[in-house]
């Protein structure tokens, strides 16, 4: 077993469990990557379970950052600036920066992401549709790309509101000017 057979909903599986217990921590970790019950996985004998190697999850996963991908016979690309983003998912990411990374990574991915045509040119989007599916993108592919999103979207913001009060002193002066004339 290995990073690239573990899913967004895989990890944020893992990542919920709530269990004291080293064994059954490492029998429901089991069950949930291989899909399989964990009466399954109970079946098992200690050595058994001492023969998964599970000292992946204790590393970040490690691969280039693509920024085209399919799922699902749809084709996507992720954002590189913001500029590429549409405003209601700049406001969703504010929402989302105040879950836990892991429990809202598909979101994230999904407002970061739009969907393309063969062509490589946008078209009509389902952020629903992204949200109901990206739970099964390979953590691989995209943790790297949360984790620079991660850090560079407080600057985003920042850089936002400094235009966004640019903007409104421009306004405010040009409706004083309007009034003055």
């Amino acid at each position: 077993m290995n990073w690239n057979d573990i899913t967004i909903d895989k990890i944020q599986r893992i990542e919920q469990l709530d269990e004291d217990n080293p064994i059954r921590k490492v029998a429901y970790t089991i069950a949930i990557i291989k899909d399989v019950p964990i009466e399954e996985i109970n079946k098992w004998t200690i050595d058994q379970l001492r023969e998964v190697d599970l000292s992946f999850l204790n590393e970040i996963p490690h691969k280039n950052l693509t920024f085209k991908f399919k799922h699902n016979g749809r084709r996507f690309r992720l954002i590189k600036s913001a500029r590429e983003m549409s405003a209601h998912h700049f406001i969703e990411l504010q929402e989302l920066a105040n879950k836990d990374k892991i429990e809202a990574l598909h979101e994230i991915i999904g407002c970061l992401s739009y969907r393309v045509n063969i062509f490589g040119r946008k078209i009509e989007d389902d952020y629903t549709w992204k949200v109901e599916n990206f739970k099964s993108l390979p953590i691989v592919n995209f943790y790297n790309y949360a984790l620079f999103f991660s850090a560079l979207y407080p600057k985003l913001l920042n850089a936002t509101l400094t235009y966004l009060k640019e903007e409104t002193e421009k306004a405010k002066a040009m409706s004083l000017d309007g009034l003055a004339s």
